[in-house]
C-alpha cells in the first residue's frame, strides 16, 4: 500500500464536538454534532454495543441499532464545484465549496471548525473478501488472538496505488464452529475469521485529503459513505434479516448489502442523480441548472404517479412564459433512466446469488430517491419491498434537514461517535477498540467560540 506522509495512524484527542463532511458531486455538506454527556454506556468501564466502533458492534459493522448519541447542532452545504464522481477535477473549486459549506455549519452551531471526519465514494471504492487463519497457543483464545487473525486476513496482495479504508469482521469460527460472534474466553486451538475489506484509490483519497488542508481543515479519519448512509437509516431488524441499502447520490450509486448484522458486499456504480438532469436539459434544451429545478418541482420516474391533463410552464424569462408542456413529457424522459439505473442494481443484487439474502428488501437513500415514484419504480424492478431512508433517528434534526440527501452526513456523524465512545471507554476490553483499519491524520481539539 502507498503511505502518505501526512496520514497517520495516531489515537485522535477525544472531543465532545464531532464534524461530518460529506463530499458528493452535487452538494457539500458540513453537519456539526454534540455528543451526549451519557451517550449510551453504563459509565462503569464495559460500553454498550451501541458504544462500540462502527465496525464492530457485535461482531461486524452495524451490528447496532443506530441509536442516537449525539445532537446535531449545525448543518452547511455549499454547491459542489470541482468533483466528479468522487474524484477532484479542480482543486481550487472543491476548496472553495467545502469552505463555504464548514463556514455555514459553523456559524450555525457557534463553533470554530478545524478538523472533520470524511466521507468518501466514488467509482474507484472497491471490497474485497479475505479469511484469516491462525493457531491459539494458550488454548483459550484472548484478545491477542483476536488481533492476529484479523492481521492476518489482512494480509492480502493490495495494489501499491490503493488504500485500506476498512477492515471489517464478518465472522468468527473456533476450531471449525462458525458464526461465532465474539470468541474471547472459548477453549480452541484454531481461529478463524472471514473480513470485508473496502480499498479506495491512493490518489483519490490525498486528493480529497489535501482538498480539505487547503480549506484550513485537518481530516481525523475517512469513512465509506454506506456504512455511514446504513447506519443512519437501517433498523436493527433489517441489517439482521436482510437488506440492500441504495444511495443514490449526484454522481454515484453506492449499494451496501447486509444479512445477520454484517455488511457482506458493497459496490459504486457510475451513474446518479445528474444523469436525470442531463437527460432533462437534452431533452427539453434547457440549461442544466433549469432542469436540476424542474427535476426538483416536477420530476416524476414513473407514469402511474401522473395526473392527467397535468401541464407545467418551463423557461421563464423576465415572467415571460416560454414553454407550457405536459407533465407526461417529463416522465418519458426521465423513466427510462429509472428503470436503466434500477436494471444495473438488480444485476449487481443477483450477482452470485445477493437476492436470495435480501429478506428485508430494500432501502433508498440519497438526494436522487426524492423524487416522485423513485421507489414505486425500484419495487417493479428489483421485485422486493421498497422504502425510503431518512436519518430521523438523530436528535436535533429539523423536518426540512430529514431527507435522504442528508443520509450520508448525519451518518458519518453517528459512525464517527460510536467511535469516540469506544475509544474513550477502553483501551482493551472493546474486542476491536482501536483496531478498526482507517486513515487519520494529526488534528487539534475543537472549540467553542
Amino acid at each position: 500500500m502507498m503511505n502518505f506522509g501526512f496520514i497517520k495512524e495516531i489515537k485522535v484527542k477525544q472531543s465532545r464536538l464531532i464534524v461530518a463532511l460529506d463530499i458528493g458531486t452535487t452538494k457539500v455538506c458540513a453537519v456539526v454534532g454534540e455528543v451526549n454527556a451519557a451517550s449510551g454506556s453504563d459509565r462503569r468501564g464495559r460500553p454498550d454495543r451501541f458504544n462500540e466502533p462502527a465496525e464492530w458492534q457485535g461482531h461486524a459493522g452495524l451490528r447496532g441499532t443506530a441509536r442516537s448519541n449525539v445532537t446535531i447542532i449545525g448543518v452547511g452545504s455549499a454547491p459542489s464545484r470541482g468533483i466528479k464522481k468522487g474524484d477532484v477535477t479542480s482543486m481550487e473549486g472543491i476548496v472553495d465549496s467545502i469552505g463555504h459549506a464548514v463556514h455555514e455549519a459553523g456559524i450555525m452551531a457557534g463553533v470554530e471548525i478545524r478538523a472533520v471526519h470524511l466521507g468518501i465514494t466514488g467509482r474507484h471504492i472497491d471490497c474485497i473478501a479475505s479469511h484469516g487463519i491462525v493457531a491459539v497457543k494458550d488454548e483459550e483464545i484472548k484478545q491477542k488472538d483476536i488481533e492476529s487473525v484479523i492481521e492476518a486476513a489482512k494480509a492480502v496482495a493490495i495494489p501499491f496505488d490503493r488504500e485500506m479504508l476498512h477492515v471489517i469482521p464478518v465472522d468468527f469460527s473456533v476450531n471449525g464452529q462458525s458464526g461465532i460472534t465474539d470468541p474471547r474466553g472459548m477453549g480452541g486451538v484454531r481461529l478463524e475469521t472471514d473480513v470485508q475489506i473496502i480499498t479506495a484509490a491512493s490518489t483519490s483519497v490525498q486528493n480529497l485529503i489535501r482538498s480539505c488542508q487547503k480549506a484550513g481543515l485537518e481530516v481525523i479519519n475517512v469513512i465509506f459513505q454506506p456504512l455511514a448512509s446504513a447506519m443512519a437509516v437501517l433498523t436493527e431488524d433489517e441489517k439482521h434479516l436482510g437488506v440492500a441499502v441504495i444511495d443514490i447520490g449526484g454522481g454515484t450509486t453506492d449499494i451496501a448489502l447486509f444479512q445477520d448484522g454484517n455488511i457482506f458486499h458493497s459496490a459504486v456504480m457510475a451513474i446518479g442523480g445528474n444523469n436525470f438532469t442531463n437527460d432533462l436539459a437534452i431533452g427539453l434544451r434547457i440549461s442544466t441548472r433549469e432542469a436540476e429545478e424542474i427535476k426538483k418541482r416536477f420530476g416524476s420516474s414513473h407514469f402511474a404517479m401522473m395526473k392527467e391533463d397535468e401541464y407545467i410552464e418551463i423557461g421563464r424569462t423576465d415572467e415571460r412564459v416560454i414553454k407550457n408542456i405536459p407533465r407526461s413529457y417529463l416522465v418519458e424522459i426521465l423513466q427510462p433512466r429509472a428503470e436503466e439505473l434500477f436494471g444495473l442494481v438488480r444485476e449487481e443484487i443477483t450477482r452470485n446469488g445477493y437476492y436470495k439474502n435480501l429478506n428485508s428488501g430494500v432501502v433508498l437513500t440519497g438526494g436522487a430517491v426524492i423524487m416522485e415514484g423513485m421507489d414505486v419504480m425500484a419495487e417493479n424492478i428489483l421485485e422486493l419491498p421498497v422504502r425510503i431512508g431518512r436519518p430521523a433517528s438523530v436528535d436535533g434534526i429539523s423536518d426540512d434537514l430529514s431527507n435522504p440527501a442528508y443520509a450520508a452526513a448525519f451518518g458519518v456523524v453517528q459512525y464517527a461517535a460510536a467511535e469516540c465512545d469506544a475509544e474513550e471507554e477502553h483501551d482493551g476490553d472493546n474486542l476491536l477498540a482501536g483496531f478498526t483499519t482507517r486513515m487519520k491524520g494529526w488534528v487539534g481539539d475543537l472549540f467553542r467560540t
